[in-house]
């Protein structure tokens, strides 16, 4: 905002009254950005509690979910292969025997004396080079010049089509050089067929037919697939990883069994403890950020009001998501476990000093027992029906309709959003509105105060005039 400049000799204390009055003025707008400062910290507070509310939720939805608590393990140790499980993997013991290992065909032509020496013929042409396998849709197809028919100039360009295949020269000694072609995969599906065309000579030096196993290599790996026992039952795989065999377990195989072994798949209660505990964690978060949002901090009487007060204390919203949230505790489910309390989850009592929740505490000994030993019941207690019982269900229900931001269907959070929002654009109008009104006022008081400053200025000079003349007589 423009303020007065010098209003001339005659204006002696007319600058100064000017300030104050535009001081005063200003004063308006104070209360103005005073109540946006107001609403902007609620508006960031929300922000804070909504994301502490999206924590538990999703915690929450964990707890809701089947899939946690059919959450599984491999209990055994087994050396001939490993195993991994999904929760859709069935609890139960297996005798595993691995018969053979998947392995990849490795192909390599007899001694040659160098690897740079040209085995095709030297016409000028170029010839092809084809590498079919079961397992792979598009056969291998290679060009090669004059030039490159070596030993090494045929592994390079093998390896530099990028296909099934790899190629390497291995110097077994001096003048002794040999061609190994390695499949990339195991399995039988990956067996090697190579042809040439365009060179005869070639052909009779690196042609090979795996279905007649005739030709100039030699098989230095055979194709073979894996093949494990489970319960008397023959499971034969193209890959040493076994994903398809049993539901939700996956088998590596390492090694051919020198005995029987048995796999044990055992409930995951590690990983229910893990979820009920994320769960907690993320509850107590969600009080201490609302104790930190409405926390009252007293002063002395006639004082002003403390600035360390939470920036939603006495918010009703706030004290309505906390005792929602905290009644759902309090709910007895159906079966055998009904309360928190039987699987070692208490709650602090609320602090009589400033009436915060306490919070939640798990004793893990007895959490852990009703895990292994009920823990049918413990996921009845949280999932009940699905539907309307079971405290993770009625929690993520309540949690979606308080931090639902649809159209029309909007929960707590995201209305009282709103409304500080709307309630921020109204200040902003006011401030707008209210400061040009104090530009127009002032623009008034200046065009006075320059009147009169002309007038003092005048009435100034007529009076040293008359004083000059007074002088003289």
């Amino acid at each position: 905002m423009a303020t007065i400049s010098n209003l001339g000799i005659g204006s002696a204390g007319l600058g100064d009254l000017y300030n104050q009055l535009e001081a005063a003025e200003k004063t308006k707008l104070t209360t103005i950005t005073s109540q946006q400062s107001t609403y902007n910290a609620q508006l960031s507070a929300y922000g804070k509690l909504q994301s502490a509310m999206t924590s538990l939720q999703t915690a929450t939805a964990t707890l809701g979910k089947t899939a946690t608590w059919n959450s599984t393990s491999v209990s055994s140790t087994n050396t001939a292969f490993t195993a991994t499980t999904t929760s859709e993997a069935s609890v139960g013991s297996y005798v595993v025997n691995v018969n053979q290992i998947a392995k990849a065909q490795a192909l390599s032509t007899g001694s040659i004396a160098t690897n740079t020496e040209k085995l095709g013929e030297t016409t000028g042409a170029t010839r092809k080079i084809t590498i079919t396998q079961p397992g792979t849709k598009k056969p291998l197809e290679v060009e090669l010049s004059d030039a490159d028919t070596s030993l090494t100039g045929i592994a390079n360009a093998i390896n530099k089509a990028n296909g099934n295949v790899t190629a390497s020269v291995i110097k077994a000694k001096e003048g002794d050089y040999r061609l190994m072609l390695t499949s990339k995969t195991t399995g039988t599906d990956g067996e090697m067929t190579i042809s040439v065309t365009g060179d005869d000579t070639l052909k009779a030096a690196i042609g090979y037919d795996s279905a007649t196993k005739t030709g100039a290599l030699s098989v230095k790996t055979a194709a073979q697939n894996s093949i494990v026992v489970v319960n008397d039952i023959e499971i034969e795989r193209q890959s040493n990883t076994i994903s398809d065999a049993l539901p939700g377990v996956t088998f590596t195989v390492k090694a051919e069994s020198k005995a029987d072994e048995t796999l044990e798949i055992t409930r995951a209660t590690d990983a229910n403890q893990k979820a009920i505990s994320d769960w907690v964690t993320a509850y107590n978060s969600l009080q201490s950020t609302i104790n930190s949002l409405t926390k009252y901090t007293a002063v002395d009487a006639g004082a002003d009001q403390s600035s360390s007060n939470g920036a939603l204390i006495g918010d009703g919203n706030v004290r309505s998501i906390q005792s929602q949230l905290r009644s759902l505790l309090t709910e007895v489910q159906s079966g055998s476990v009904q309360i928190m309390a039987q699987l070692g989850i208490t709650q602090d009592p609320v602090k009589a000093s400033d009436g915060t929740m306490g919070n939640l505490k798990i004793d893990t000994d007895k959490l852990s027992k009703a895990l292994t030993n009920n823990p049918d019941a413990v996921q009845q207690y949280f999932i009940g029906d699905g539907k309307t019982t079971g405290l993770a269900t009625q929690m993520s229900k309540t949690l979606d309709s308080m931090l639902s931001t649809s159209t029309g269907n909007a929960g707590v959070i995201q209305n009282a959003k709103d409304g500080i929002n709307k309630t921020l654009k109204n200040l902003s109008d006011r401030y707008d509105s209210m400061e040009a009104s104090i530009e127009a006022t002032m623009a008034r008081y200046k065009a006075q105060f320059t009147s009169l400053d002309v007038l003092v200025t005048k009435m100034t000079s007529t009076a040293n005039y008359l004083t000059q003349q007074f002088s003289q007589s």
